[in-house]
């Protein structure tokens, strides 16, 4: 199945992988003191930190999702997988802690691993092309900015116009990300679709909607006072006119991540999101 989460078959389960070099993206927030062990371990076996992914054998991400996603942008760039250890809150994406990131490591060499692919958000704007891994927002330009109009087409077919503060188109990656706090629903990962989220819409029947990710996406933003912003994965922002056409499919390039054998989709939602969990 396209874009969805496997398990290496066992010839690459048996397979010892040398790591010679690897890029560390880390957050500036991550406390390093959590990660000597980690340190004396890369320094043990010779594994040198280069900081051009060009030269390196794996990214790992040190944060949390945020860290992640620009751990993404670069794995793009040369398709190799990434190990994320969580060293922010939440984790959706970053599940490995910083106690068991050498196990990780070792685990990773010994091919004792699984490999989750997650696709990415492929957006158009002025000739341009932008990934996202979570997803775009088309927003309006500030607190005092009126309400935005945005006319949402599929294959060129008319969907909605939202009377809002903005959409939200939204991977199933980036379901469990700012559309879930925007009331959107959360899409497995094996889900070939996306999912479109209303921000705080003046419609009561403006619900979110999830579409296929084949389908081609676009947007037309108007405002009243010319405010309106185009996001993408909160770190590339533009500011689009009346006339500019954003558009957006679910991508054929995926980026790999590395996880522990046992790791399970489902017990990551109940742990991460408190199912379960007395309101009391």
């Amino acid at each position: 199945m396209e874009n969805s989460e496997k398990l290496e078959n066992n010839d690459n389960l048996n397979n010892k992988r040398r790591l010679k070099k690897v890029r560390i993206v880390k957050s500036e927030y991550a406390d390093e003191t959590l990660l000597k062990n980690f340190y004396d371990y890369l320094k043990e076996k010779d594994i040198q930190e280069v900081f051009g992914v060009e030269e390196a054998d794996l990214i790992i991400s040190l944060g949390g999702d945020g860290t992640m996603l620009v751990a993404a942008k670069e794995a793009i760039l040369r398709n190799i997988p990434v190990l994320a250890i969580n060293m922010g809150s939440l984790g959706y994406l970053a599940e490995v802690k910083p106690q068991n990131a050498v196990k990780m490591l070792q685990d990773y060499e010994n091919g004792n691993y699984k490999t989750e692919e997650r696709a990415f958000l492929e957006v158009k704007y002025e000739d341009n092309v932008f990934y996202a891994l979570n997803e775009l927002v088309i927003t309006k330009g500030g607190h005092e900015a009126h309400l935005i109009q945005v006319e949402v087409y599929s294959n060129d077919i008319f969907v909605n116009k939202y009377r809002a503060d903005g959409i939200i188109v939204a991977t199933p990656t980036g379901s469990t990300a700012y559309s879930l706090s925007a009331g959107g629903s959360i899409v497995h990962p094996g889900l070939n679709a996306l999912s479109i989220t209303p921000l705080a819409p003046q419609s009561l029947t403006a619900r979110p909607i999830i579409v296929n990710g084949c389908e081609v996406l676009s947007f037309k933003a108007t405002s009243r006072d010319d405010a309106v912003h185009l996001n993408i994965d909160g770190n590339q922002w533009f500011q689009i006119q009346e006339n500019d056409l954003v558009t957006a499919r679910l991508s054929k390039k995926k980026i790999r991540i590395i996880k522990p054998i046992n790791s399970d989709y489902y017990s990551i939602l109940r742990q991460k999101l408190k199912w379960g969990d007395s309101v009391l």
